[in-house]
Formats: C-alpha cells, structure tokens, sequence
C-alpha cells in the first residue's frame, strides 16, 4: 500500500518577516551588489503587490518610472498571460524610489533584475527563484518561500477586504484559487480561542 503524502504548514510572509529579510540582506557580505540589488527589489514587489517572481521578473526601468508617474502599472501576467493593474501605496513608493536606483546610462528597456549586471539579461526563471527561495529558507525557514509573500499579502487583507476585491487585487481568475492562498498566522489562530 502507498504510502500517504502529507501537507507541509507553509507559513506567510508579513511585516516582520520581511524586515528580517532586508536586515539579514544588508549585513550580508558575501553577496555582490548586483545579487543584493536583485533580492531587495524583488522582496520590495513582492511585499507590496503580491507579484509572483516571474512577473517581477520582466520588469523594466520604464516600468518603474510609470510607478513613480502614476502610482500604479499594467502588467501581462506571466502565468496567465492577462493583464493586471497592479496599485502602489505611498510606503511603496518611497521604497521603490529608496532601492531602485539606476545610473544615468540606464534605458528604458533595460530590465530591473539583471545578470551580472547586463540591464539587457535577465536571470533564467528556475535560476532566479531557486536563489530567491534558498535565501528567504535560510533567514526565515523550510516553511518560506517567494509565494508566502502572496498568501501574506492576500491573508492581511481578508482580514478587512470583500474576498472579489482581493481576487481582482492579486490576478486571480477563480475566487476559489484565492481563498486558498488565506493561511491564517498562529496569532490569527490564537484569536480564535473562546475559551
């Protein structure tokens, strides 16, 4: 008889856990600038709008400076290949501005995560994520992982937001797909206790 597969607790990704992600980044030496660079704004995005890494990915100067204009970006959904309106608060905006830095070489095409630095190449997609996963693992857990910036963003909010809104929020097609990403947190679970 087979033996049954279990499912891992995966746990989110919220406040404080990113903080410790950008103080762990910053006191490490042994990165090269251009691999902190690509960490720091990835974990920014994905904070702040529940991107998926591939979507974040594909990112361009210009579509940084379109933040910057209009405090929001329509971006294609790598995984679905549908548009999604991303919005971005003033907290988001003041730290996208403090760490996306670009020298005065920098053209619109040039993407915002880079291969050895090369603004005209991107990292290859496993690559990027096994590297993205394996440093949030090593700061955080087994638990963690890129996607519990998306359950975290999407569990904060259901706490106070109609489920529609969120679903339209994050680039869901399905409602359903949605209310799976809510993993309520220990402190969520512990409010629950009556008695």
């Amino acid at each position: 008889m087979k033996k049954k597969k279990f499912t891992k607790i995966r746990e989110n990704i919220t406040e404080i856990e990113y903080q410790k992600l950008l103080t762990y980044l910053n006191g490490k030496e042994d990165l090269t600038t251009n691999t902190k660079n690509n960490l720091r704004r990835t974990f920014i995005l994905l904070y702040f709008t529940g991107m998926r890494i591939n979507e974040v990915k594909q990112l361009k100067v210009k579509d940084i400076n379109t933040i910057f204009e209009k405090e929001e970006l329509i971006i294609v959904t790598h995984k679905t290949r549908k548009e999604r309106k991303l919005f971005f608060s003033k907290e988001a905006i003041k730290q996208i501005k403090k760490h996306f830095l670009f020298n005065d070489n920098s053209k619109d095409e040039d993407f915002i995560i880079t291969t050895k630095g090369n603004p005209l190449k991107t990292p290859s997609s496993s690559t990027f994520i096994a590297k993205v996963n394996c440093f949030i693992q090593e700061v955080l857990g087994h638990r963690y992982s890129s996607h519990s910036f998306r359950a975290g963003i999407i569990t904060d909010m259901s706490k106070s937001i109609n489920p529609k809104f969120i679903k339209e929020f994050i680039g869901h097609s399905d409602i359903k797909t949605t209310m799976r990403y809510i993993r309520p947190t220990d402190k969520d679970l512990k409010k629950c206790l009556i008695r």
